[in-house]
């Protein structure tokens, strides 16, 4: 088990090296609160970032991407309608596609969405908190808005593993220890810092760092588990320089930044449940 860690540290180290090197076009299909964040975030960590909400350019966009993010936030038919474009085509071209349910089980709305999105189109990750995760697989977790309420972790390795081989995709749910399945193998990841928790848009931005290393098209779990060791070393190095949330943010981009892919193996705190 030790040798897999550390070949997943290896490997994820040079993802994120890739990642820098290639400047992969991540298209974000997001929602209006995190989208500056998001966009921020992609830069500053070396791809690209690119936002655009009609329909009408949907397929051309996606088309010259290396990824596409689908984050449901602010969700509308329009939107909608984007994302099936999108979708189709990313599918078609064979471009990664990470889907970010925001707030499943809060709405009957958004949970159409998602469930319309599933049926039509496959994703290479789905990522959500331990409420959206729990709800989209029927259980008990359960959403207010975007943020989990029930953080109760028990069963929560064979559900991501459940929805990993239902839907075909790897499948992250995101918490105080993040737990990531390609349906045969289920790692978690610890680390990071509670000042995620104040403010806007942390998991929004997860989506945006993982969906950027999806972009480089190597293995999509290591490319998800590399993601999530890059936003909890930056944040626990951020809260050590930090005085709040303004300036735990601030650091927070600072630490992407600099971030090497060294780091990854240092800093990497995963555990693989068989």
């Amino acid at each position: 088990m030790e040798d897999r860690i550390l070949e997943i540290l290896r490997r994820g180290k040079g993802v994120w090296e890739k990642m820098r090197e290639k400047r992969p076009l991540v298209y974000h299909i997001t929602n209006f609160v995190a989208m500056p964040e998001q966009a921020h975030i992609t830069l500053t960590i070396g791809a690209s970032p690119v936002m655009a909400l009609s329909p009408d350019e949907a397929r051309d966009m996606c088309a010259i991407s290396n990824a596409l993010l689908i984050n449901i936030g602010t969700p509308s038919q329009e939107q909608l309608q984007t994302m099936k474009q999108a979708l189709s085509t990313a599918n078609e071209k064979d471009i990664p596609v990470l889907l970010d349910p925001v707030g499943y089980g809060a709405t009957p709305f958004r949970n159409y969405v998602v469930d319309e999105l599933l049926n039509i189109g496959k994703f290479t990750v789905i990522k959500g908190n331990s409420g959206e995760i729990m709800a989209l697989a029927g259980n008990m977790g359960t959403v207010r808005g975007v943020d989990a309420v029930n953080e109760d972790n028990r069963g929560l390795i064979e559900t991501v593993k459940a929805l990993s081989k239902k839907y075909n995709t790897i499948v992250i749910a995101t918490g105080e220890e993040d737990f990531v399945s390609n349906g045969d193998e289920t790692s978690s990841v610890k680390g990071g810092s509670k000042m995620l928790r104040k403010i806007t848009g942390s998991g929004c931005i997860a989506g945006s760092i993982i969906a950027s290393l999806l972009g480089v098209k190597e293995d999509p779990i290591i490319s998800s588990v590399a993601g999530i060791i890059a936003l909890k070393t930056a944040a626990k190095r951020a809260e050590e320089r930090s005085l709040g949330p303004g300036s735990f943010r601030m650091h927070l981009f600072d630490e992407l930044a600099i971030l090497k892919g060294e780091d990854i193996i240092k800093e990497g705190d995963i555990v693989i449940w068989t």
